[in-house]
């Protein structure tokens, strides 16, 4: 390929996947992730990689913009004379007319070929209506009746069992996830083209793809990929046992069955299922991960073209008694990701220092040389690429949190490395309403 001073770069968001589920080992082995894992082996893993505000709009907002939810002030979609203060639910996200995007700086301020495409979702009002209804009517529910109709909730897929259409292959055979490989195909497609016009011309491409993201579907061919033996069903609690927003969450997500629907909801096997195919969608993106790397290897791009592969939150996988994200727990608020420089060969070296989602801006504007008085002001995350490149790091802690209509109470959370240990604190509303926690995520 062209020894060019600048890479190419990939980068690659996908849907609603938990931060552990790419961990070598994890489930037992469960999910086959061979391209993922090539990137693994030859790059650099994150272990404690976190969302901002682990919800679609207002994570895709934050990561894009390389500032935390509560630093996005715009007006509201709703009425243009409302101010909102930051991305605060998920019809909140980046103002209409913001232009300081990731790919509009590298667009406007280098001589990067830029291409996206898929999922965007970081535009204030550009998510579904209901999101900012339920804001004003959720809590005029009450009294309610768990037990007669499982309260009121806001989402109906926790009770199902998910699908399984028939057939089904590789490279998109029969897929449940049509539009994800034409956006796949789509973007190799552009990428070809743009080297065939000048193959010096370094190039940004960003797909956004919404596979893993509940409803819970896949196929034959994927699902049968998946061995139940090595699926874990979590052990779930009594729900008065359950932390008070744990349990609304519960509610609210579908997640608290009537008396007379608990014997389907609860079965093991039903829950062991459900899991098996968030796993067969997570094993399917990896097959389009590889349409990537293949492409680019066709190229001869590889040795310059930085590969970031990541997620825009978590899902709780029936843990907690809870399908989808939302929460603080790590299954919701963290998410994988992978950074494979073609240009240095890392044999997977492991990042446990934590990091998050709004790092991407600034190290992206590094890996592509923008200059600093090209970059725009009060960016909140930092560079990676002093862990890219084996060099000191010396950022504390980072920081989560999520004031949406979907759960009983706001959270933040920060997470932190002292010492050998990693400690996560998490405080719901003001501190005031419930004792906050503090965990240690390597032993509890």
């Amino acid at each position: 390929g062209p020894d060019s001073a600048k890479p190419n770069v990939v980068f690659l968001a996908v849907e609603s996947t938990d931060g552990r589920t790419w961990s070598e080992g994890y489930s037992d082995g469960a999910i086959p992730l061979p391209h993922i894992r090539s990137l693994q082996d030859r790059g650099v893993e994150f272990k404690r990689h976190y969302s901002n505000a682990p919800v679609c709009c207002p994570s895709r907002a934050t990561f894009w913009s390389g500032r935390h939810a509560h630093k996005i002030p715009h007006a509201s979609a709703v009425s243009r004379d409302l101010e909102v203060r930051g991305v605060w639910n998920n019809y909140e996200g980046l103002p209409g007319d913001f232009s300081k995007r990731l790919d509009q700086v590298l667009a406007n301020t280098t001589d990067y070929a830029v291409f996206t495409n898929g999922k965007f979702d970081w535009t204030t009002g550009g998510h579904s209506e209901n999101v900012y209804l339920d804001a004003w009517t959720t809590y005029a529910r009450t009294p309610y009746d768990v037990n007669a109709s499982g309260g009121w909730a806001l989402e109906n897929c926790c009770a199902s069992q998910g699908t399984i259409h028939p057939g089904g292959g590789l490279n998109g055979t029969r897929s449940a996830h049509a539009k994800d490989w034409e956006n796949t195909w789509e973007a190799t497609a552009w990428m070809a083209a743009t080297v065939s016009r000048d193959a010096t011309r370094p190039f940004f491409l960003f797909t956004g793809h919404e596979i893993v993201h509940p409803d819970y579907v896949s196929n034959e061919f994927w699902s049968g990929q998946i061995d139940r033996k090595r699926v874990s069903v979590p052990p779930w609690r009594p729900l008065l046992e359950l932390h008070p927003c744990d349990f609304q969450s519960s509610m609210l997500k579908g997640c608290a069955p009537s008396d007379e629907n608990a014997k389907d909801f609860y079965s093991v096997d039903r829950r062991r299922e459900v899991r098996a195919l968030y796993y067969a969608m997570i094993a399917e993106f990896d097959d389009m991960v590889g349409t990537y790397v293949k492409q680019v290897e066709d190229l001869g791009l590889m040795g310059n073209t930085v590969f970031i592969v990541t997620s825009d939150h978590g899902d709780m996988q029936m843990e907690k008694q809870q399908f989808y994200k939302m929460s603080p727990y790590d299954a919701s608020a963290s998410v994988p990701m992978v950074i494979a420089d073609g240009r240095r060969r890392h044999d997977h070296t492991i990042i446990t220092a934590p990091t998050q989602l709004i790092d991407l801006v600034p190290t992206i504007l590094d890996l592509a040389g923008v200059e600093r008085e090209d970059r725009p002001a009060g960016l909140d995350g930092a560079s990676l690429a002093p862990l890219l490149e084996g060099g000191h790091w010396d950022r504390d802690f980072v920081v989560s949190q999520f004031h949406g209509d979907n759960i009983a109470m706001s959270w933040f959370l920060a997470v932190a490395k002292l010492g050998n240990a990693t400690y996560k604190y998490v405080v719901w509303g003001t501190g005031a309403e419930h004792p906050s926690r503090l965990f240690d995520l390597g032993a509890d």
